[in-house]
């Protein structure tokens, strides 16, 4: 009898899995908490000297589908709007416009295509230093389209897209969550900007080398992909770039070009979120369908099509943030912040800063809220980090980098599962192709972390 090969479960099985361990640590956990209060800039933030034991309020697996409906609840402004951006994006990408200009750009970049991943990659990282990466899930199939028509796979069209807006706000150069950080860490908003800039540079051109490196390896030899052979992800039929520019094919590109700037401008300058980038794109979507000749009919056939391809990806959003749910519920998380804490002394002081990465990067597991983080992070760091010569803005970054970058290795991240379940891409896959890539992060975030301590980075 022929041994069955081991195949990895479907992503929602993957996060109930996560949600039945942790539903069993709440038992094994002490339940301790700290008292929170509101600083003068109504920032929340935990008072360390308060840590105290509380009754405990373990959550049991059959109470999970109840917290997985407050989870969806809960994140409910960011699900519907991307269900909303797919079906928009997909009005615009049947009119054909994007297949004709892709082959275009395929013919104009032949034995050029090492410069188109730096460039992609470059463009969406400086969105990505004012920009959380929830907000471009629904770019997925346009990273997948793009690294198709020269000859990359899946894997590297997601890539560009989601790592590289990741870097843009995991080096925290204007990310809102540094300034909560440092208003924490009483510094003023957005100040040692300098070496998280180098940090934005170093980690884009990291990136970009390996992200080359796989691409063209798998153009070399097929089965090195990682998803080669694997069934169910996103293809986009390289044929289909043959189809020729007609003459509404312009006026569709302009609209979603103007589009896409008014989203930007909107974005960095008024502050605007998925709702807004949601309702930017709906009109994006009516006025590029009406040039192009679409009834209001075919529209919305386009964009209920659209929408029904992205509704398992946004749910995802909601089951990856039951996991804060039944920790936050059961009253453990304030627990782990502290063992944590006690096990920084244990080091010496130079590598306490790396030490601080690892820790953020264990507490963004259990609250993937960049902000709740920092509300309960900062505040014990400080003092350890005071004691320890360990300068406040270094800490400040390494919660940064630790808030940011394992979230694209997370399998409740629901930026990450989001994408995943755009694409088709298991959750497996990715991390054959991300594994190397997170250690040699952590690894050039721990240097600069210690670099930031020799140098006293204030």
């Amino acid at each position: 009898m022929e041994k069955k090969k081991f195949k990895m479960p479907h992503s929602y099985v993957i996060i109930f899995m996560l949600l039945i361990f942790v539903s069993i640590m709440t038992y094994l956990i002490p339940a301790h908490e700290y008292d929170r209060e509101k600083n003068e800039a109504g920032n929340t933030t935990v008072i360390v000297e308060s840590y105290h034991e509380v009754e405990g309020e373990p959550v049991p697996v059959w109470k999970i589908p109840n917290f997985v409906m407050k989870g969806l609840s809960k994140q409910a402004d960011i699900i519907f709007p991307l269900i909303v951006i797919a079906g928009c994006l997909e009005v615009i990408l049947s009119t054909g416009m994007f297949h004709a200009y892709c082959g275009k750009m395929a013919m104009k970049c032949k034995g050029k295509e090492k410069i188109f991943i730096p460039a992609i990659l470059l463009i969406f990282a400086f969105i990505g230093i004012t920009q959380s990466t929830n907000k471009f899930i629904g770019f997925a199939p346009l990273g997948v389209m793009l690294a198709a028509t020269l000859g990359y796979d899946a894997i590297v069209g997601v890539a560009i897209v989601l790592l590289g807006v990741g870097i843009g706000f995991s080096t925290g150069i204007l990310a809102p969550t540094t300034a909560v950080a440092q208003d924490l860490a009483e510094l003023p908003a957005y100040s040692g900007m300098w070496l998280r800039v180098v940090s934005f540079v170093l980690f884009y051109v990291v990136t970009a080398a390996y992200i080359i490196w796989y691409g063209e390896r798998c153009k070399k030899d097929p089965t090195k992909s990682a998803i080669y052979g694997v069934e169910g992800v996103s293809s986009f039929d390289v044929s289909g770039t043959q189809v020729e520019v007609n003459k509404r094919h312009p006026y569709v590109l302009a609209v979603f070009l103007i589009s896409f700037g008014t989203l930007m401008y909107g974005c960095i300058t008024r502050g605007w979120g998925l709702v807004e980038t949601a309702v930017c794109l709906f009109w994006m979507a009516f006025i590029g369908g009406l040039i192009y000749g679409y009834d209001p009919s075919t529209i919305a056939k386009n964009f209920v099509k659209g929408a029904k391809n992205m509704t398992s990806a946004a749910l995802i959003v909601g089951l990856g943030a039951t996991v804060a749910l039944i920790l936050q519920s059961a009253k453990v998380l304030d627990t782990v912040v502290y063992g944590l804490a006690n096990m920084l002394s244990l080091f010496p002081n130079f590598l306490k800063p790396a030490v601080m990465l690892v820790m953020n990067v264990i507490v963004n597991g259990f609250v993937t809220s960049g902000t709740g983080q920092a509300a309960v992070v900062m505040p014990v760091m400080v003092p350890l980090a005071d004691v320890a010569g360990v300068t406040r803005q270094t800490a400040v970054l390494a919660y940064k980098f630790g808030d940011g970058f394992c979230n694209y290795i997370l399998p409740h991240a629901s930026a990450l599962m989001g994408f995943l379940g755009a694409t088709g891409i298991g959750y497996d896959r990715w991390m054959k192709f991300m594994g190397k890539l997170f250690g040699i992060w952590m690894l050039l975030g721990s240097a600069i972390l210690i670099f930031g301590y020799f140098v006293q980075y204030a």
